[in-house]
């Protein structure tokens, strides 16, 4: 049997990874740089408790789906591909449009806790950047773990530890990269395995009965190309990296084809510096939710 989830796990755990331990490696690098390396220990403190946070999520996550079956089951596989595709795709977007000016917001953010003596803030600051890595993670093998199989646990755990790797030595050798270009490059690879996702979670839906619309196949090629693990590998792997489905729905195709549409023009934006075509309506419709409305009067109006 060929582990299709592997690829797609390595890819995401080593980006997300890598992601994480250029930040902590940014804040090590720059402590000592200031003489502060007794302030180390707070970051370890941090990506400690990042890592032990994100595995109990992960842990929860395996808990929940054990229990569910049947409509359940389906319907929390779909949610939580959605969920992921949401949170990876958000991220992935925010670090196109950041990575060239990570180091100088980081360094900044150190100078501004240590003037200040908020050694628990190193704390916070590598225990944010950890677990927002990890909990995409955990998000990703939780939308295809159980549609692909387990293999994407070790495909992510096996990029993660590549990434530990990377990130110590990127800055122990001081070696140099192009921080906008690798984010770019693999932000691509994310988006590819996104959209798949995406396509993978609707056709859950389905399955589940939330979305019974445009429910009738586009084609069936299963005779000929399956996407069974056993009669046709290739196949299986397929849908680990794209999602690939023998007998998609209307509704999986036009999901997939209007995420690319969505993907592209948010990056359109960011490369364009147009992103307020998205952002400044977000903006406005979370002030909307958060505006509470007055209390309704419980005396008659005067007449």
């Amino acid at each position: 049997m060929v582990a299709g989830g592997v690829v797609p796990g390595l890819i995401v755990g080593l980006r997300e990874g890598l992601e994480g331990a250029l930040i902590i490696g940014i804040i090590l690098a720059y402590l000592t740089k200031i003489g502060q390396r007794s302030l180390h220990r707070y970051v370890f403190i941090g990506t400690g408790a990042a890592l032990a946070g994100s595995i109990g999520i992960a842990g929860l996550l395996a808990l929940l789906h054990v229990k569910f079956t049947g409509t359940g089951e389906a319907l929390f596989e779909g949610v939580a591909a959605i969920l992921a595709v949401l949170v990876l795709t958000s991220m992935v977007l925010w670090m196109m449009k950041a990575a060239k000016d990570i180091r100088r917001h980081v360094e900044e953010r150190i100078n501004l806790l240590v003037d200040r003596r908020q050694v628990m803030g190193l704390a916070s600051l590598a225990f944010i950047a950890v677990f927002r890595e990890g909990v995409e993670t955990v998000l990703f093998m939780a939308g295809l773990t159980a549609t692909i199989g387990t293999d994407v646990v070790a495909g992510a755990a096996a990029g993660l530890a590549v990434a530990a790797f990377l990130g110590y030595g990127l800055f122990a050798a001081s070696w140099k990269i192009n921080l906008g270009r690798f984010f770019q490059g693999t932000g691509l690879f994310l988006i590819v395995i996104a959209a798949g996702l995406f396509s993978i979670g609707l056709h859950e839906l389905q399955e589940a009965g939330v979305l019974p619309w445009l429910a009738a196949e586009v084609y069936n090629i299963h005779a000929s190309f399956p996407d069974d693990d056993q009669a046709n590998p290739l196949g299986y792997l397929l849908r680990g990296l794209i999602g690939y489905n023998d007998n998609p729905t209307q509704l999986e195709v036009a999901g997939y084809v209007a995420y690319w549409i969505l993907a592209a023009f948010l990056y359109w934006s960011i490369r364009t510096g147009k992103i307020e075509f998205v952002s400044r309506p977000l903006r406005r419709l979370w002030a909307a939710v958060k505006r509470t409305p007055e209390p309704l009067s419980a005396d008659p109006p005067a007449l």
